[in-house]
């Protein structure tokens, strides 16, 4: 192109130069009429050979503009946002640089393809993330007719992520997003975050449909699981909430189909729960606690009683349980099953563990010394409470000989910590503190703990002690805990004994010591003084 141009303008020259040499040459040998005619001719033949270039020119300015104003346009409407190409012809500079505007095209929509992938579908189990399901809630809300959805997640998530690492919680949670597609076939399914998945269920006249696809779930995700050669059968608890007789908006429906899930694990994980009205009261109680709670400890609202256990070898009271209670200033006593998990779910129960640690020590220094104090110790604290540090602390500070302080651990506390929590029981094992594993017998894994570290006490569950003299099973079961224990060298106590024939059943089955109301109910510490004041504490002076 660029030399059709040049030789365009080359022959224009040449024609005008020629014909100027021509007319002088031929201007001085002819008479002047016929010079006149030839100039004409001249001017004529130069002018139709500039006509000729000017034409030239053109066509190849035009064969330049042409493309020019493609790929202008072109670049407009990308701009715009339309997924344009631009047809390419020849092989020059031209047809080169539409062949690269095509290229940066293709990569333009590759990346504006990823960025939607990303800003709407979860990167690790390639879900529909929370951007998603939001605007699938909406549109579901909007054409108005009913549907169930179902929030559920895992119930062991945090013990898997913590004993065996962050890579084997996210394999879980491939595989847990896996089998819920397979499940909800055919309904919306999304990833919310962490361990919480959701479904949006479209409901017909047949609400029995809501039941059999919770089932199926709940079915398919308890099937057996191999993570780096363990082993799980994982749990799935699911809350749902039927639109829009339990909300006409969607922050109300998913915040009502959270309480019901928090009432699925209520009643014993591994189901599913519908929402209910009721569930709100319950909800703006429980926060009302919450921010009571909070208030509580630096007000003084808390107090702790303490309840005998009798030695049944000494016949004379060997330990007192540290129990916590709480009296509001408006509901009066408040019983520590509404108020305890409320205060481990939101932490509030680490600095109240440490102020119950610091308080039973203290009051304890000032007991005969053969006396201990036995205090609750919650998994949470274990976790995030700094245990050691507080225990340490509550005895320098109260100068109780570590012996005489027990420890009371659940087995839930094995389940969320694995080889760290060991280790902070050999720690205060090593101070010389007492260590019981208590409500012995109502765990899946309650024998096997006993291999994995020497408890010094085994706290009989109430269950048992109630069934006693009525079940068989109970009595034999309180036996082969007894006989286990003296194998071991291990302390037994029964808990919530209230009859004297239990009484005596426990001793013929070599019980170490008993507690319950058939001795005392819990006393107050001044109750407790007045006790060891008066030469109480014998078995015979208080049963």
């Amino acid at each position: 192109m660029r030399l059709t141009l040049q030789f365009a303008i080359l022959f224009a020259a040449t024609m005008i130069a020629a014909s100027a040499a021509l007319l002088t040459l031929v201007s001085q040998s002819v008479s002047a009429d016929v010079a006149r005619q030839i100039q004409l001719a001249l001017a004529g033949s130069t002018l139709l050979g500039l006509a000729a270039v000017t034409l030239a020119t053109w066509k190849a300015a035009r064969r330049i503009t042409q493309p020019l104003e493609r790929l202008d346009e072109a670049a407009v409407r990308l701009a715009s946002g339309e997924h344009v190409q631009v047809r390419v012809r020849g092989s020059d500079e031209l047809a080169r640089l539409a062949t690269s505007f095509n290229q940066m095209v293709g990569k333009i929509a590759e990346r504006e393809q990823r960025i939607t992938q990303l800003a709407f579908n979860d990167v690790l189990t390639g879900l529909p993330n929370r951007t998603m399901f939001q605007q699938q809630l909406d549109h579901a809300l909007s054409v108005g007719g009913p549907f169930a959805l179902q929030c559920l997640d895992l119930d062991q998530f945090k013990v898997i992520n913590d004993t065996l690492g962050h890579p084997a919680g996210d394999a879980l949670l491939v595989e847990a997003g896996r089998r819920l597609r397979e499940a909800a076939r055919g309904h919306f399914v999304a990833r919310l975050g962490g361990d919480e998945f959701v479904v949006l269920q479209s409901v017909s006249d047949d609400r029995n449909a809501i039941d059999r696809l919770g089932r199926s779930i709940l079915e398919t995700m308890a099937q057996p699981f191999s993570i780096e050669g363990n082993e799980f059968a994982p749990s799935t608890s699911i809350g749902i909430a039927i639109a829009p007789q339990d909300g006409e908006d969607g922050g109300t429906l998913l915040r009502n189909a959270d309480l019901a899930l928090y009432r699925a694990k209520e009643a014993g994980r591994g189901t599913y729960a519908f929402f209910e009205e009721s569930l709100n009261q319950r909800a703006q109680e429980r926060r009302q606690i919450e921010a009571d709670l909070r208030l509580a400890l630096e007000r003084g609202e808390f107090q702790i009683f303490y309840q005998p256990l009798f030695d049944l070898e000494q016949n004379r009271i060997c330990s007192f349980e540290a129990l916590l209670r709480w009296r509001h200033p408006e509901r009066g006593l408040v019983p520590p099953e509404e108020f305890i998990p409320v205060a481990e779910d939101t932490g509030l129960i680490v600095p109240l563990g440490a102020w119950v640690l610091r308080e039973a020590c203290n009051r304890a220094a000032f007991w005969p010394e053969h006396v201990r104090v036995a205090v609750n110790v919650s998994a949470v604290q274990f976790h995030r409470g700094a245990v050691h540090e507080t225990v340490l602390r509550a005895l320098a500070d109260s100068g109780l000989a570590a012996g005489r302080l027990e420890v009371e651990i659940t087995e839930s506390i094995f389940l969320e910590g694995g080889e760290a929590t060991l280790r902070l029981l050999h720690a205060l094992r090593t101070l010389g503190v007492r260590i019981a594993l208590d409500d012995f017998g109502t765990g899946y894994s309650s024998l096997s703990y006993l291999q994995s570290f020497p408890f010094d006490k085994l706290k009989i569950d109430r269950s048992f002690i109630h069934n006693l003299l009525t079940r068989d099973g109970a009595s034999a079961i309180v036996h082969a805990i007894t006989e286990l224990a003296n194998a071991l060298g291990i302390e037994t106590t029964a808990e919530g004994v209230e009859e004297t024939a239990q009484l005596m059943e426990l001793r013929a089955h070599g019980c170490s010591s008993v507690q319950g109301f058939l001795f005392a109910e819990p006393m107050t510490a001044s109750d407790v003084e007045i006790l060891f004041s008066e030469g109480g504490g014998a078995l015979q002076d208080v049963a």
